[in-house]
Formats: C-alpha cells, structure tokens, sequence
C-alpha cells in the first residue's frame, strides 16, 4: 500500500542487494522500478549514503530499506540511516523502512525505529516476526499524516480490513505475561545463532559478519561448492536436501550481488534441530 500511494509509473526506488524479494516485487507492481545496489560486509550489507547519491536520478522517488534485514540478519546502522534520509529529504524524496525484524534485535544501538528520524519516514512491521504470529497476515504501517488518508482509502478498497481474530489476538500480545514470553524467546533466538554461526564456520561457510537481529544467517559457500564439483549456492541446496535432508535457500533469491555463492540459512527452529542439521551437513560435507 505504501508502494502504491508513492510510486508512479516509471518511478525509481533504491534497494540494497542482497534483500528481500517481494520489497522489490512491490515496487514493481506499484509500476515503478527497483534499482537494486550492490552492498558487502563491510557495509553490514546495507547501503551508504554515496551509493544512495550516485544512484539518484531524476526518476528516483525515494529509497526502500530493511533493518535488520531479510537475508542478511544485518542492521543498518543509526548514522548512515540518517545520512541517508537527510539526503533523501534534501530531494524530496520518500524513506521507507522495512522495521519487520526490528523487535528481534539482538544489540541494543540497532534496537532503534527509524522513526526517532521524524514523521516524515514510513515505517512497516508485522506481527509474524517478534509476535510470532506468521499466517495471521497482520501488520502495521506509520506514515506521515498527510498520506494516512490515501493509505486507508487503498486498504478499504483492496482488502477492507483485518479478520477480528487476528485483531483479538493482536491485543493479546500486549499483555505484560505474553510480552515476556516474546522477550524469552528473542534470548532463545539469540542464543540460536551464537550457537550455529560458528557451527556453520567450522563445516567451511565463510560468514563475514555476524548478524545482529532477525534469524538468518547468510553464508558464502563458494569453496565448499568448488571442492565438492558443484556450480553454485542452488547446486549446493539442492544437493543438501537431497543428501544430508537439510533445506536452505539459495542466494539467487536475493538479488544478483555475489548470491550465487551465498544461502540463507533460518535459525527459526529449536536449537536441537539446529544441531541436528548441522551434524547432517557435516556429514555430507566431509564424506558425501
């Protein structure tokens, strides 16, 4: 919806690669075009503010970020986001953050909306993430003032409104006992990838920088494939479910920039299964 209040026809929007697919998708659909931008580590897989001003053209009407981010786990951090909106601003242009994972951010400076920039920022959540209500189809957006009307007028027309259900249950989330259930399991989500991402490093996967929220981790399996005669990351998932009965998402999901050599693994099963998966892809690893 807010793609479709903001984007016009030939419209650009700057995206980082790796990202989640559908934000791009949105775009697209909303008739306007994603201008994916390349990122790596050392960016924490986000864009920068030189990117963001080399790229900005007289189409672009604004940029699309995530933060933490779905493949990558990775945050942007507090003053490159506000370069980046100053910047945005200074063209009249429109910031909006994807804050889907905000909730499960596991270091407290990347803990922080986007928000706290003025209203003037979009902001999109959900409850599937830190409600763990994935399939109730229910989320969130804050937008400036002015364009709330817009954005009721779109969801009145193309879906009226949330089922009542989801809403009771919603509500429910709120409360102080269920709110610290939500705390416990962030630990235990943390604790999930304290736990695998050195388990994944040991079997060979180069991961360069450990994700601060979501549960994702996003490793570079470029060696592994070359010492076991494979092409690529879809090779290499593809023959994992096979052989070692582990499914992992392929990097080509993502966007184009050095994903051919990158999976997603998610951490979003219980740590047993976890060291399950991993003893099974070491197995395959080390004897085929």
């Amino acid at each position: 919806m807010a793609c479709l209040a903001l984007v016009d026809e030939g419209d650009e929007v700057l995206l980082p690669d790796p990202s989640y697919p559908c934000n791009r998708q949105f775009v697209q659909a909303a008739g306007g075009r994603a201008v994916l931008l390349p990122t790596h580590a050392a960016q924490r897989y986000q864009m920068d503010v030189e990117q963001v001003r080399q790229a900005w053209g007289c189409h672009t009407q604004g940029v699309l970020l995530a933060s933490p981010s779905n493949p990558t786990g990775t945050s942007i951090h507090p003053d490159t986001l506000r370069e980046i909106d100053d910047f945005v601003q200074s063209r009249g242009g429109v910031t909006l953050v994807d804050e889907i994972y905000l909730g499960l951010s596991y270091d407290a400076i990347y803990g922080q909306s986007a928000l706290r920039l003025g209203e003037h920022v979009l902001s999109i959540n959900s409850f599937s993430k830190y409600f763990h209500m994935t399939g109730w189809r229910l989320g969130w957006l804050v937008a400036p003032p002015a364009l709330v009307p817009v954005i009721e007028s779109l969801a009145q027309h193309l879906f009226i409104c949330p089922n009542a259900i989801a809403q009771r249950a919603a509500l429910a989330c709120f409360e102080p006992d269920n709110l610290a259930i939500y705390e416990q399991r962030r630990t235990e989500f943390q604790a999930r990838r304290d736990w695998v991402v050195p388990a994944l490093k040991q079997l060979g996967m180069q991961i360069s920088l450990m994700p601060d929220g979501a549960f994702y981790a996003w490793a570079h399996v470029g060696a592994i494939c070359d010492r076991m005669g494979l092409a690529n990351s879809w090779d290499f998932c593809l023959a994992a479910m096979q052989h070692a009965h582990v499914a992992m998402t392929p990097g080509r999901d993502f966007g184009h920039n050095q994903t051919e050599q990158h999976v997603r693994l998610s951490t979003a099963s219980s740590l047993a299964q976890l060291q399950q998966a991993t003893a099974r892809l070491r197995q395959w690893v080390n004897h085929g």
